[in-house]
Protein backbone atom coordinates (compact mmCIF):
# COMPACT_ATOMS: atom_id res chain seq x y z
CA UNK A 1 0.00 0.00 0.00
CA UNK A 2 2.78 2.41 0.94
CA UNK A 3 4.62 1.59 -2.31
CA UNK A 4 1.52 2.31 -4.40
CA UNK A 5 1.02 5.62 -2.63
CA UNK A 6 4.65 6.69 -3.21
CA UNK A 7 4.45 5.64 -6.86
CA UNK A 8 1.24 7.65 -7.31
CA UNK A 9 2.75 10.75 -5.68
CA UNK A 10 5.94 10.42 -7.75
CA UNK A 11 3.94 10.02 -10.98
CA UNK A 12 1.80 13.06 -10.11
CA UNK A 13 4.88 15.19 -9.41
CA UNK A 14 6.54 14.14 -12.69
CA UNK A 15 3.37 14.96 -14.66
CA UNK A 16 3.10 18.37 -12.96
CA UNK A 17 6.76 19.11 -13.65
CA UNK A 18 6.41 18.27 -17.37
CA UNK A 19 3.17 20.26 -17.64
CA UNK A 20 4.86 23.33 -16.13
CA UNK A 21 7.87 22.90 -18.40
CA UNK A 22 5.66 22.62 -21.48
CA UNK A 23 3.64 25.69 -20.46
CA UNK A 24 6.89 27.64 -20.13
CA UNK A 25 8.13 26.29 -23.46
CA UNK A 26 4.86 27.22 -25.17
CA UNK A 27 5.21 30.76 -23.79
CA UNK A 28 8.70 30.87 -25.31
CA UNK A 29 7.29 29.81 -28.70
CA UNK A 30 4.61 32.52 -28.45
CA UNK A 31 7.33 35.10 -27.65
CA UNK A 32 9.44 33.99 -30.62
CA UNK A 33 6.41 34.26 -32.92
CA UNK A 34 5.59 37.72 -31.55
CA UNK A 35 9.20 38.84 -32.13
CA UNK A 36 9.16 37.43 -35.66
CA UNK A 37 5.84 39.15 -36.33
CA UNK A 38 7.25 42.49 -35.17
CA UNK A 39 10.41 42.02 -37.25
CA UNK A 40 8.39 41.15 -40.39
CA UNK A 41 6.18 44.19 -39.93
CA UNK A 42 9.35 46.36 -39.74
CA UNK A 43 10.94 44.60 -42.75
CA UNK A 44 13.81 43.47 -40.52
CA UNK A 45 14.72 40.17 -42.16
CA UNK A 46 17.88 39.66 -40.08
CA UNK A 47 15.90 39.88 -36.84
CA UNK A 48 13.10 37.76 -38.28
CA UNK A 49 15.56 35.03 -39.25
CA UNK A 50 17.65 35.03 -36.06
CA UNK A 51 15.34 32.42 -34.53
CA UNK A 52 16.27 29.82 -37.15
CA UNK A 53 19.12 27.46 -36.33
CA UNK A 54 22.25 27.76 -38.47
CA UNK A 55 21.26 24.55 -40.28
CA UNK A 56 17.51 25.22 -40.46
CA UNK A 57 15.32 24.49 -43.45
CA UNK A 58 12.29 26.42 -44.65
CA UNK A 59 9.84 25.32 -47.33
CA UNK A 60 7.75 28.32 -48.31
CA UNK A 61 4.16 28.19 -49.56
CA UNK A 62 5.19 27.89 -53.23
CA UNK A 63 7.49 24.97 -52.46
CA UNK A 64 10.90 26.64 -52.50
CA UNK A 65 13.41 24.88 -50.23
CA UNK A 66 15.77 27.17 -48.32
CA UNK A 67 18.57 25.57 -46.38
CA UNK A 68 20.48 27.24 -43.54
CA UNK A 69 19.88 30.53 -41.74
CA UNK A 70 22.10 32.40 -44.22
CA UNK A 71 20.04 31.11 -47.17
CA UNK A 72 16.78 31.94 -45.39
CA UNK A 73 17.97 35.52 -44.69
CA UNK A 74 19.18 35.87 -48.28
CA UNK A 75 15.79 34.86 -49.69
CA UNK A 76 13.78 37.04 -47.31
CA UNK A 77 15.95 40.03 -48.27
CA UNK A 78 15.64 39.15 -51.97
CA UNK A 79 11.84 39.03 -51.70
CA UNK A 80 11.60 41.91 -49.23
CA UNK A 81 11.03 44.92 -51.46
CA UNK A 82 8.82 43.30 -54.08
CA UNK A 83 6.72 40.86 -52.14
CA UNK A 84 7.04 41.14 -48.36
CA UNK A 85 7.43 44.84 -47.49
CA UNK A 86 3.92 45.72 -48.77
CA UNK A 87 2.44 43.26 -46.27
CA UNK A 88 1.88 42.83 -42.58
CA UNK A 89 1.74 39.50 -40.80
CA UNK A 90 0.06 37.99 -37.78
CA UNK A 91 1.07 34.65 -36.27
CA UNK A 92 -1.25 32.66 -34.03
CA UNK A 93 0.14 29.83 -31.93
CA UNK A 94 -2.25 26.89 -32.25
CA UNK A 95 -0.57 24.12 -30.23
CA UNK A 96 2.67 22.29 -29.60
CA UNK A 97 3.51 18.61 -29.32
CA UNK A 98 6.66 17.36 -27.62
CA UNK A 99 7.85 14.07 -29.17
CA UNK A 100 11.08 14.39 -27.15
CA UNK A 101 12.22 16.65 -24.29
CA UNK A 102 14.22 18.93 -26.61
CA UNK A 103 11.98 18.74 -29.68
CA UNK A 104 8.63 20.45 -30.27
CA UNK A 105 6.28 20.37 -33.24
CA UNK A 106 4.53 23.74 -33.28
CA UNK A 107 1.39 24.46 -35.30
CA UNK A 108 0.91 28.10 -36.33
CA UNK A 109 -1.72 30.04 -38.27
CA UNK A 110 -0.33 32.85 -40.43
CA UNK A 111 -2.45 35.75 -41.63
CA UNK A 112 -0.79 37.90 -44.31
CA UNK A 113 -2.45 41.21 -45.21
CA UNK A 114 -1.65 43.44 -48.18
CA UNK A 115 -1.00 46.93 -46.78
CA UNK A 116 -1.17 48.43 -50.27
CA UNK A 117 -1.68 47.31 -53.86
CA UNK A 118 1.28 45.37 -55.28
CA UNK A 119 2.10 42.77 -57.92
CA UNK A 120 4.03 39.54 -57.82
CA UNK A 121 4.60 37.29 -60.84
CA UNK A 122 1.61 35.08 -60.05
CA UNK A 123 -0.89 37.54 -58.56
CA UNK A 124 -1.91 41.18 -58.21
CA UNK A 125 -2.78 42.00 -54.60
CA UNK A 126 -5.17 44.75 -53.60
CA UNK A 127 -4.90 46.63 -50.31
CA UNK A 128 -6.62 44.63 -47.59
CA UNK A 129 -6.43 41.31 -49.43
CA UNK A 130 -5.60 38.53 -47.00
CA UNK A 131 -3.90 35.15 -47.38
CA UNK A 132 -4.12 32.50 -44.70
CA UNK A 133 -1.47 29.85 -44.20
CA UNK A 134 -0.76 27.02 -41.80
CA UNK A 135 2.77 26.38 -40.64
CA UNK A 136 4.45 23.46 -38.98
CA UNK A 137 7.65 24.50 -37.24
CA UNK A 138 10.04 22.07 -35.61
CA UNK A 139 11.76 23.68 -32.64
CA UNK A 140 14.83 22.14 -31.04
CA UNK A 141 16.39 23.12 -27.75
CA UNK A 142 20.15 23.63 -28.02
CA UNK A 143 22.23 24.95 -25.15
CA UNK A 144 19.01 25.72 -23.27
CA UNK A 145 17.51 27.86 -26.07
CA UNK A 146 14.72 26.99 -28.48
CA UNK A 147 15.51 27.44 -32.20
CA UNK A 148 13.48 26.77 -35.32
CA UNK A 149 15.06 23.81 -37.10
CA UNK A 150 12.52 23.41 -39.86
CA UNK A 151 9.37 25.13 -41.13
CA UNK A 152 6.81 24.09 -43.74
CA UNK A 153 4.32 26.75 -44.88
CA UNK A 154 1.06 25.75 -46.61
CA UNK A 155 -1.33 28.20 -48.26
CA UNK A 156 -4.93 27.55 -47.27
CA UNK A 157 -7.04 27.13 -50.37
CA UNK A 158 -9.13 30.29 -50.49
CA UNK A 159 -12.00 28.38 -52.10
CA UNK A 160 -12.64 26.79 -48.70
CA UNK A 161 -14.07 28.93 -45.94
CA UNK A 162 -11.05 29.70 -43.76
CA UNK A 163 -12.91 28.67 -40.59
CA UNK A 164 -13.45 25.19 -42.10
CA UNK A 165 -9.80 24.83 -43.06
CA UNK A 166 -8.69 25.79 -39.55
CA UNK A 167 -11.04 23.53 -37.60
CA UNK A 168 -9.14 21.92 -34.77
Amino acid sequence: MKGTFLFTVFTFLVICLFAQTHARDEMTFRDILKNQEEAWNKDDWDKFSQYFSADATLINFVGQFWEGRADIIKHFKLLGDCCLAPTSIKFEFIRARFPAPDVAVVYIKETLIADKDYKVPFHEYKKGETDYKMMIAIFTRRNGNWEISSTQVTLINQMLPVKDALNK
